[in-house]
């Protein structure tokens, strides 16, 4: 057997934040292993210590395999990237390596070439390691890697074995907070107890001294003794209570709550047609788009625009956006239409939270915070700028100032929204538009997560 193996792996770009620590697998050239987790959480830096680009600040990598790796690919023309990609991936199959090294690799693919990737990987007599957030191809998967605060976790199956798996440990974590919480509430009952039984206990002894019945000299002795005992049992049941509290504290940091409300808007949604486009004729130059093309969309549509990379799906949505101007034919839009791109570059980066959503929900202060709250953003969260939020979180904040508000937009427009988001960002998309009842006009790659947001028509571009 061939593979290349980590042992007691540390890794960080600096002395404050560390990527790996002690982290030992071994990958061979039988099986194929995906790696996901956040963004930022090491995902391409693995790869890169796989392939030796870069070296662990301490531990050993061994490797006995030959390699052949694929970088990410990030390009503006999705159909110049698409066949820069397939390019690199027909020399990695060609390569014959006994283990692949693949960066989000069907990043760029239209539906064709990435059905040729699944085909050729399935194919491949080797082993590959895949960064991907790709839920189609983590379904082909013999193992999937999850890299979460340094440490790595196994999953010894495909993508619907790994979110049965996480379903339980979440199930098993919240019923491990319940019993802490209980447990928490059972000890502070007994301290109030105890609390109230040393009261009427000293207040019994002053009486019995009231009453003569018990020296001053005795009471003081047996209060000595009682106090004593007392102190003791609530050292034991303070400890025990703070055990309890930390555990239900670092249960709390590991159960994730990522759901977000969108409001029920104000008015009903633009029911009637949405998009009205007769004979459109557009080109690039002598590079001829759309000839006399017609589009039709009316209110609570969810239409996918299909179509190799390159025969005018984006620029489409640029026309109906008014970015691009048609050459002939009519282009009228009726209704409120935003648009979100895969850069998500909606928000004002030098603005807060609540000022973005102030100027895109159109609301005031105080309704922007509520609105922050919704989707995840409290108190000092919500004060910060979107320049400096991270994937998930500019995600969860675009989402807040474009759909957050009672005055919805009556159509959403997608291209690409999932491309460079990891696989808990894409469920929370998935999670806002199946909340938002109006229309979306959507370009994406992804299978699994137009079929999760109810893509009800298909128009092929051709």
């Amino acid at each position: 057997m061939f593979y290349i193996s980590l042992s007691d792996i540390f890794f960080g770009y600096d002395s404050t934040n560390s990527l790996f620590d002690g982290v030992s697998i071994v990958f061979n050239d039988s099986d194929k292993v995906a790696i996901i987790g956040d963004n930022g959480c090491g995902k391409t830096t693995m790869l890169k210590l796989l392939a030796g680009d870069i070296l662990p600040d301490s531990g050993d990598v061994v490797r006995n395999a030959s390699i052949y790796m694929v970088k990410q690919i990030n390009v503006a023309d999705s159909k110049s990237g698409g066949e820069q990609q397939s390019y690199e991936l027909a020399r990695a199959f060609d390569s014959q390596a006994q283990i692949l090294l693949l960066d989000e690799p069907t990043n760029n693919l239209d539906f064709d070439a990435r059905q040729k990737f699944f085909t050729d990987l399935s194919m491949y007599p080797f082993g590959a390691v895949i960064v991907s957030h790709d839920r189609e191809l983590l379904q082909q998967m013999d193992k999937i890697l999850e890299i979460s605060n340094g440490h790595i976790k196994i999953y010894g199956g495909n993508y619907d074995f790994y979110v049965t798996q996480k379903n339980a440990e979440q199930e098993n974590m919240y019923s491990k907070y319940i019993d802490a919480q209980k447990e928490i509430g059972r000890l502070n009952n007994t301290l109030n107890i105890a609390q109230n039984t040393r009261q009427h206990h000293e207040a019994k002894q002053k009486k019995d001294m009231k009453n003569g019945k018990r020296s001053r000299l005795a009471a003081n002795a047996l209060k000595g003794k009682s106090q004593e005992t007392e102190a003791k049992k609530r050292a034991i049941i303070q400890k025990k209570l703070e055990e309890q509290l930390q555990i239900q504290q670092s249960l709390t940091d590991k159960m994730h709550d990522d759901k977000i409300k969108i409001p029920v808007p104000n008015k009903s949604f633009y029911s009637k047609e949405l998009i009205q486009i007769k004979s459109l004729s557009f080109a690039y130059g002598d590079n001829k788009i759309f000839d006399n093309f017609d589009f039709t969309m009316y209110g609570g549509m969810r239409i996918r625009l299909m179509g190799k990379n390159g025969t005018g799906k984006t620029t489409l949505l640029k026309i109906i956006r008014g970015d691009l101007k048609a050459n002939g034919g009519t282009v009228k839009t009726f209704g409120k239409i935003a648009y979100l791109n895969q850069d998500l570059s909606v928000l004002d980066k030098n603005k807060t939270i609540v000022e973005n959503i102030m100027d895109i929900a159109n609301v005031l202060k105080h309704d922007a915070h509520a609105i922050a709250a919704n989707f995840g953003f409290r108190g000092k969260d919500a004060m910060k700028t979107a320049g400096v939020l991270s994937g998930g979180e500019l995600l969860k904040a675009t989402l807040a100032a474009v759909l957050g508000g009672t005055e919805q937009p009556d159509l959403l427009i997608l291209d690409e929204p999932t491309n460079n988001l990891e696989i808990k960002s894409i469920s929370i998309l998935e999670d806002a538009l199946n909340q938002y009842r109006g229309a979306i006009l959507l370009i994406s790659h992804d299978e699994m997560f137009a079929k999760n947001i109810k893509v009800d028509t298909e128009i092929k571009i051709a």
